[in-house]
């Protein structure tokens, strides 16, 4: 789409910004920036977010895109590692990240008419440096290796287990840091790293499942054992997760078959702080990995809510709130339309109109443990009631301080 099409589709005619003023006040507000006026438009760098150029047109319109240096006669870039370059060398040197107006994408700054109200350079501002934060806190393209991993995770067992070690030390690292701020604030540690390329491979949505699947394994056997195991059930994720693309749909199938199945049929309690920071972690991968990581794998950000939603059901916090969660994720995924042109994945995921098979169990259906819970209560009740009417029987009257033996 041409930023006029652009603008003309958002109502806006003949926007023009302020590109002195709004360079002064972007070095003024922002430290991390770096802003170079061509007399058409503006190049604004951030320090955060190295070898990433968004352009600024004087018509508002902003086009944003990832630009790679050749590598050096050693093979170098210059701040990336070894595998970081292999990664960009396997997939362009080159990203684009969807454009937009400045002046807002849903008709902010124009009326119905198509007259054009003022927004001014604080507005535009604002808008540019949400832009410059939302790409630094999402991962750089270099730093996804899915696809130099992904051969590895196809043909090596020892991969795949690395991504399961991998994982059990970033719970736990979640678990005692009380939260993910830590683990996200710098590149990649050696484990995140295994877990984001697992994550962003084609059968990202299969392992995420399988994981749900292994915890639920993991916490029955914890009840017969009086400890949980953590080794020993590794079917699912080491054993059911097959990294080939073409195998990707069935798995995923049966994987969120089973998922469900289990959550509904674990009588046993979850460790709320474990299943909590199991959610923190996932959710916090799915929502920096960058456009170029869920192109290459063929997946939405809509299509990792799906199977991720079935974290927050197994938990149960708010089944209320969960089920409008779970309405809103299915209008969202209608609206957009693009979740289901993902293909084989989203017909895994048994889309229709928005619905999928995990926002139907979650608006439908009660986990396991909850289920038990409300037995066992009801149980209590009738015990409660029924110890009461004996002790009436034998002699107890009530509103009376005396009891007749």
């Amino acid at each position: 789409m041409t930023s006029a099409q652009m603008a003309s589709g958002h109502g806006l005619r003949g926007i023009r910004v302020n590109c002195s003023a709004l360079a002064e006040r972007l070095r003024a507000e922002c430290r991390t920036c770096s802003v170079t006026d061509t007399g058409a438009g503006l190049i604004v760098t951030d320090s955060r977010s190295p070898y990433l150029k968004v352009y600024v047109r004087d018509d508002g319109m902003v086009r944003s895109r990832w630009e790679y240096p050749a590598p050096d006669r050693r093979g170098r870039i210059r701040g990336l590692r070894n595998d970081d370059v292999d990664a960009i060398m396997g997939m362009g040197r080159t990203f684009e990240l969807p454009g937009f107006m400045l002046d807002g994408a849903a008709g902010e700054g124009a009326v119905p008419d198509g007259t054009v109200l003022d927004c001014t350079v604080e507005h535009q501002t604002i808008r540019l440096r949400l832009h410059l934060n939302r790409q630094a806190l999402r991962l750089a393209p270099h730093q996804v290796h899915a696809g130099v991993r992904l051969a590895r995770l196809i043909n090596v067992a020892d991969e795949r287990y690395d991504v399961w070690r991998a994982y059990r030390h970033l719970v736990q690292d979640v678990i005692d840091d009380g939260g993910v701020q830590r683990l996200f604030s710098g590149a990649p540690g050696r484990y995140l790293q295994t877990l984001v390329d697992a994550i962003a491979s084609h059968a990202g949505l299969s392992l995420i499942a399988a994981l749900i699947v292994d915890e639920t394994v993991r916490l029955v056997d914890g009840a017969q054992h009086g400890q949980p195991s953590a080794d020993r059930h590794l079917r699912y994720v080491v054993e059911d997760v097959d990294y080939d693309e073409t195998t990707c749909a069935h798995q995923l199938a049966e994987l969120l078959r089973t998922a469900v199945e289990r959550i509904e049929r674990t009588a046993a309690r979850p460790d709320p702080a474990r299943i909590r920071a199991m959610r923190a972690l996932l959710t916090g991968i799915v929502n920096r990995l960058p456009d170029s990581a869920l192109q290459a794998a063929g997946v939405t950000r809509g299509l990792y809510g799906h199977v991720l939603i079935l974290i927050s059901w197994w938990l149960g916090d708010d089944p209320a709130r969960l089920a409008d969660a779970a309405l809103r994720l299915e209008l969202a995924t209608a609206t957009r339309g693009n979740d289901a042109s993902c293909g084989d994945l989203a017909e895994a995921l048994r889309l229709s109109g928005g619905t999928s098979i995990c926002t139907r169990a979650v608006r439908n259906a009660i986990p396991g443990w909850r289920a038990s819970a409300a037995k066992q209560a009801i149980a209590a009740k009738r015990a409660a009631a029924a110890a009461s009417a004996a002790q009436d029987v034998n002699g107890t009257v009530p509103g009376d301080v005396l009891t007749i033996r």
